[in-house]
């Protein structure tokens, strides 16, 4: 109801400065201007301008500083939103000109006319969720890099006939098969290891710091219940099941599983226009760390684990007719709702074991036609 609130505050945040636009109910402009990026000072602003007694609804646009300012501006007991960027940015493109003032005015306007129906809020995550994330994306922020710098030191030592057996093996192992072959080098005359040594330390540096994180990560995931119970998945193991826990961080936020596989990005792009109707590739939005992870366990249950569950078989059924890549989306969107009806239901992971029968009918479908089995023909165990 439009009574409800007296103004709405609009907050186009920067580091510095952030710019704010007050309005009333019926979108007429009452004041606006700036203040530094800070609780306490925009507080200062909206009380030196707005008359006591007033109601103020207050929203800023998603952003790296949303969940600290929206923090503070929630305990000084402003009712506050926090919404969605995609949302607020195609809002705002409506106006003619790009400016802070037109951002903070634009988002005054869109949280003036959106109901509860229309504008897509952010939930701010708990302290401890985001704590818990920022270690998960150090320790990925780690990996990346040594995986940037394994590839990288195997690459430039291939030129000179050098080959560094890697696979998946540990840290120590590839740094010792690089060592004797930067020495068998020399031999050679091919004298590289002067360069290439820098890179290897760094990279012995950042397998050794990756450790402890991923000892914390196994330590916090085995203190909490439902994460235990998400590790009862097959192919689901410690930092995919707490990526999933902290991101999603309250389940009830969600009306529907379906709605968590939209937020991280796992289901098709949809554009409909009359008689034309498309669905493309998945949106990707959402976190992207966390939605690699459920990718990486969705491959992990097709090729590697042993135990033959009726998702499985689902999976590997659907690898066949339309390809591996594709397929292991769909079991990760197919994991990230289980995973959340778990958690909803405060129930437990309870697979259905295919029996010996439908294992040999399953390879009995897969048999028949080699040549389309290339994607598939890894994952189904003999």
């Amino acid at each position: 109801m439009p009574g409800l609130v007296d103004y709405y505050v609009g907050l186009d945040v920067s580091q510095k400065m952030t710019s704010i636009c007050v309005i009333d109910h019926d979108g007429k402009q009452i004041v606006e201007g700036k203040s530094s990026t800070h609780p306490l000072d925009i507080r200062g602003w909206l009380g030196n301008r707005i008359e006591d007694g007033k109601s103020l609804k207050i929203g800023l646009e998603a952003g790296t500083m949303s969940s600290w300012l929206y923090s503070g501006l929630v305990r000084f007991g402003f009712e506050v939103v926090c919404m969605e960027t995609f949302q607020a940015h195609r809002f705002l493109a409506t106006y003619r000109n790009k400016t802070d003032k037109n951002d903070a005015r634009g988002l005054a306007q869109l949280l003036r006319m959106g109901g509860e129906d229309f504008l897509r809020v952010v939930k701010i995550r708990s302290q401890a969720s985001q704590e818990t994330r920022v270690l998960l994306a150090m320790r990925d922020h780690l990996v990346t890099q040594k995986v940037s710098l394994e590839n990288h030191i195997a690459g430039v030592l291939k030129p000179f006939g050098i080959i560094v057996e890697r696979g998946s093996v540990v840290p120590e192992t590839f740094f010792k098969r690089t060592i004797d072959a930067l020495a068998q080098a020399e031999r050679n005359g091919v004298h590289v290891k002067e360069f290439v040594l820098p890179s290897l330390q760094l990279y012995e540096q950042a397998a050794a710091k990756i450790v402890p994180l991923t000892a914390r990560i196994e330590e916090i995931a085995g203190s909490i219940e439902m994460v235990r119970r998400f590790m009862d998945i097959p192919g689901v193991g410690p930092v995919t099941a707490l990526s999933v826990y902290a991101a999603i961080d309250d389940p009830h936020r969600f009306q529907k599983s379906s709605d968590v596989a939209a937020y991280f990005g796992l289901t098709p792009r949809q554009f409909q226009s009359g008689e034309f109707n498309m669905m493309g590739a998945i949106s990707r939005r959402g976190d992207p760390a966390t939605r690699r992870t459920l990718v990486i366990a969705a491959t992990v249950l097709l090729s590697v684990s042993q135990e033959w569950t009726t998702l499985k078989a689902w999976g590997v059924r659907l690898a066949k007719r339309i390809g591996f890549s594709k397929a292991r989306i769909a079991v990760a969107r197919k994991l990230v709702m289980i995973m959340h009806r778990m958690w909803l239901d405060n129930d437990r992971f309870r697979p259905q074991v295919i029996s010996s029968d439908e294992r040999i009918r399953l390879k009995q479908e897969l048999a028949p036609q080699p040549s389309k089995l290339s994607a598939v023909k890894r994952i189904v165990v003999a």
